[in-house]
Parts: structure tokens; sequence; C-alpha cells
């Protein structure tokens, strides 16, 4: 056995290692290789600053180039049982390895950084013009341009957006679907306003109810045979001056200005050649116009036998006022009328004149109103309904101010739900001293809600739209029933909007009504509180008219 522990015995290991391998190399073998394991550095035999390395030549301070020179010396012995290779590497070179001390470094030669950036920054003769540009200022003035571009282009979307409506209605022109207000002047019954500077106290009133447009009748003189005193206003109710400035007035409220034109008076007093009539007529509504008027209603154009002429005249002032302005004639002009005569006729006018009598109960009215609307289906672009209410309220006596007051809100309520432009007339007819012995107290609230029904009228296209137009076809949106002899529902509505309907109570008494099977729940509108509505039990008092805005 060895030192080691390993037997020895021929028995157990067989080979013979030669003497080589079983003694341990000398470290004179492997020095050589370990020392030329070193990676020679700079040596110190290098002397004197080492050059920029940028300059062209390595040069001395003398001027002779430098040289770094190593010596190595190898050997290479090769025998039979071993070989090496021996580098012989200066002590030197070895130390430098471990010494950093002696590492020679890149020097500044005394070149300042004010030195090397303007030698950097010097302009060559090939070099474009704006390398010497004031970039910093270029840059800042950029950023400032960039920001401000985007804060404008966001301050436009925020003004975009803050004006956008908040609703999508469809629009209409003012006479279509707008409210219009009729005003009478004083008759032989002292009925109405005395003159027109009178009416310069109800613009306010007028502007605060919404109204589209104001209509006068009977400012002319009475039936005179004399040709050239026709269509003059009458002294007693005012001037030209005065009724310009009216005009203005209104138009600064954006309430239009309709004047009625007397024909039946006209043709009736007046024995002159009916064309020297005609051509005053023109004159009138000429001048008319040109003092800010905005539609005329052509009374008694029914009394006209002669077809051609009525055709000729028709479109002679429908070409003096223009497209936004009408002319209304009554629907009276349209009986027995041949189907082609009718077509002309709608091209030069714009409204027809519908009068509703509520004498003979709800079912009347009821059958008067669809005939109307079968007779002239609603369209977007053709003639529209004009609708106007006979003069209840003088039906009755004096002592009963209280219920035509009532009865005049709630009949006028019902007016504006129907299709068309309804012509209301809510207070004008009463005169001075009936008008003063009104309850004052239940006044203010039938005004207020007739104020409050416009306004709903205005926003809602299922009111004020006369039908629902599409592409091909148009359908009706007004659905007219009765219950009974003293209760008539008028439902409106409209694609994507919410349908509303109103029940008016004309009787002397309180009715309860089950409309579940029309009808399941609403909102009551019009009024302060909006107070859920639900029909199973439906109360309404008499006089009253109520409107719902239906749930979907």
């Amino acid at each position: 056995m060895n030192k080691m522990g390993v037997p020895t015995e021929s028995t157990f290991l067989d080979v013979k290692l030669p003497q080589t391998l079983l003694e341990s190399p000398s470290t004179s073998t492997f020095l050589p290789e370990e020392e030329a394991a070193f990676c020679p550095l700079l040596s110190s035999r290098m002397s004197g600053p080492i050059a920029h390395p940028l300059s062209p030549n390595h040069m001395n301070i003398d001027g002779t180039t430098s040289q770094i020179s190593l010596d190595g010396k190898a050997e290479s012995s090769s025998t039979d049982s071993s070989s090496g290779i021996a580098i012989d590497v200066q002590e030197s070179t070895t130390n430098n390895l471990y010494h950093n001390g002696s590492y020679q470094h890149l020097q500044n030669n005394n070149i300042n950084t004010q030195e090397d950036t303007h030698f950097i920054g010097k302009k060559s003769k090939d070099a474009p013009s704006f390398v010497s540009w004031n970039w910093p200022l270029i840059r800042k003035l950029t950023f400032f341009v960039f920001a401000a571009a985007i804060f404008a282009m966001c301050s436009i979307v925020v003004a975009k957006i803050s004006t956008m409506p908040k609703s999508c209605n469809p629009k209409t022109t003012w006479y279509r679907g707008g409210v219009f207000y009729e005003i009478r002047f004083q008759d032989s019954e002292y009925k109405g306003i005395s003159d027109i500077n009178e009416m310069n106290n109800r613009v306010d009133y007028l502007s605060s109810l919404g109204v589209a447009a104001v209509r006068l009748n009977s400012i002319f003189l009475p039936g005179n045979d004399n040709v050239t005193s026709i269509l003059h206003i009458d002294p007693e109710i005012g001037s030209v001056s005065q009724l310009k400035g009216l005009i203005d007035t209104f138009k600064s409220r954006n309430i239009a200005l309709l004047l009625d034109i007397p024909l039946n008076t006209i043709f009736v007093n007046t024995h002159s050649n009916q064309e020297i009539v005609y051509n005053q007529i023109t004159r009138t509504i000429s001048s008319m116009v040109d003092n800010g008027v905005s539609g005329f209603y052509l009374k008694g154009l029914d009394l006209l036998s002669n077809d051609l002429e009525l055709l000729k005249y028709l479109a002679i002032w429908k070409r003096i006022v223009g497209t936004n302005r009408i002319l209304i004639i009554n629907e009276n002009v349209l009986k027995g009328k041949p189907t082609a005569l009718l077509t002309e006729i709608h091209q030069h006018i714009d409204l027809v004149d519908v009068c509703l009598d509520l004498e003979g109960g709800t079912k009347k009215i009821t059958k008067r109103i669809e005939n109307v609307l079968v007779n002239m289906p609603p369209a977007e672009q053709k003639t529209w309904i004009h609708w106007s209410i006979v003069d209840f309220p003088l039906k009755y006596q004096r002592d009963r101010d209280y219920i035509n007051s009532n009865l005049a809100t709630a009949v006028t309520i019902m007016q504006l739900m129907l299709p068309g432009t309804p012509n209301i007339m809510y207070k004008d007819v009463i005169s001075g001293d009936e008008y003063n012995n009104i309850r004052m107290a239940k006044q203010p609230d039938g005004s207020k809600i007739v104020g409050n029904m416009i306004s709903l009228r205005k926003r809602s296209p299922s009111i004020y739209e006369s039908a629902i137009c599409k592409s091909n076809s148009n359908t009706q949106n007004t659905l007219i029933r009765n219950i009974n002899e003293d209760t008539l529902i008028i439902v409106r509505n409209y694609p994507r909007r919410n349908s509303f309907a109103s029940v008016t109570n004309l009787g002397h008494n309180n009715i309860t009504l089950d409309l579940t099977s029309t009808f399941y729940s609403g909102t009551r509108m019009l009024t302060d509180e909006t107070d859920k509505i639900f029909f199973k039990h439906f109360k309404i008092d008499p006089f009253d008219t109520i409107v719902v805005k239906l749930d979907k």
C-alpha cells in the first residue's frame, strides 16, 4: 500500500505507470506558460505624454513617433514524456498589471471646456444655414405654439358641446305648428280693444305666452262705396305710423303681425268694376308688406264665383307676400271645387281656417275634427289647418262670467292639442267692464296654464307636428275620442317621443272615468306639481282640461 492507502499489489493494479506521471511536475515547467498568460499593458518605458487620439500622428515631444515594443522570447521543447511553451516577459510589464499608478492616461493638453466647445461649434463653409439658428429659442416657441393650438382646439370642442341643443326636435316654419293670437277691436257692443296704442300694453303679456303671431281683424274702415278709400286704416283705431311702430315692437319680441282683409264687405258695398277693386287690394297688400306685415287672412274669398279670376289674383298676392309670409283662406273657398282646381289653389295659400262650434256636444266636435283631417290630410309641405273656435263666451249671460273664464281656459287648452296651427282668442273677446268683473283670483291661473300649454307645445313634436312624415307616406298622429256628451279625449304621438293625451270636460258636473282600456299611467302637465296620474279612477272637474304625458 502506498501512502494514500491504495493497494499496490499486482493483483489489484496490473498497469505500470511511468515515473513521470507519478511525480508532480515542477513549477518551473508551467511558469513560462503562466507568465505568458498575463496580458502586457503599457510599459513603463513609455516616456512623455500621449498625444490626443484625434491628432493626425502620435508624436512625442521630440517629434519622433512613439513606439511600444515588447520583447519576448519563446522556447519550445519536446521530449518523449512532456512538452511546453515558455515566453519570457519583462518584469516591468507584469508589475503594470497590479499597480494602477503605472497606467498611462490620455491628457487634455491644457485645452479647457470653452475652447473645446468653440472648436466643436465652429461653422464650416459647407455647413447649411440652419446650423447657426437659435435652436433653443425655436424649440421654446414651437412648444408654446403647439400648446396654444391644443388649448384652442379643446376650447372650441367645449364651446360646441356647451352650445349644442339639448333636444333634437324636427324644425318647422314659424306659421306651421305655431300659436296665433287673435285680437278683436271694439265693435258696436264695445267688445275688444279700443285702438292700436292700447295693444302696446299687451305686448309683454303676449310675449310671456310665447305666441308666434298676433292676428288683428277689422282695422280698416267699414264698407264704403268710394273705391279709393277702401282698405284704409280706421282713424279711430290708429294710423299707418302707429301700426308700423307696433310691428317693430312685435318683431323685437319675435312675434309676427297678421291682418284680416274683409273682401266680403268690400265687394258687397262697392259697385265699381271688380278689376279696379282687385288692383286696390293688390296695392294695399303690397303697401302693408313694405311696412312689415307678415301675412293676411282673405275673408270672404268664397264669394268670388269666377274661378279663373280667383287663381289669377291668388297667384299675384302670393308672389307679393313671398315664401316667408302667409295667405290664409276659409275652408268654404275649397268647397265644391274640382280636384285640379284645388291643387292649384293650395299652391298659392299656406293655411286654411277651420272653425269649430262647441254647441252640439263632444260627439259633434269629434266628427267635425275627423272629417277635416280626412279631407285635408296633414303633411309637412302642404297646406296646414288653421283652427279657430266660434265665439263661445258670448253665448252666455254676463252673470256667468266665472263659468266663461273656466270654459275659455278649457277650450283653449283643447284647441292647443289639435294638429296644425291653433288661433286662440282667450281674453280679448271680453270688453273692459266685463273683464274687470271676472274673478281675478282665477283668471291669472288660467293665463299661466295657457302659457304653460303653449310652451309644452313648442318643445313637443308630438303636439306641434301635424303628421308623421316619411319618405314614401304620411301618417296621422292624432286620435280623437268622445266618451260621452261632455267628455272629449285627444291623443297625440310621435316616433321616439312621449305621447300626450288631453281629457276635456265641457259639462257642469264632475266626472270619474275608467280609461285603463286605453291608458295606464302618466304625468300631469301644466301645473306646478307634476302629479302621477292613474286612469283607473280618473276624476275631472267641470269646464276643465287635463293634459297628461303618457308613460312609455
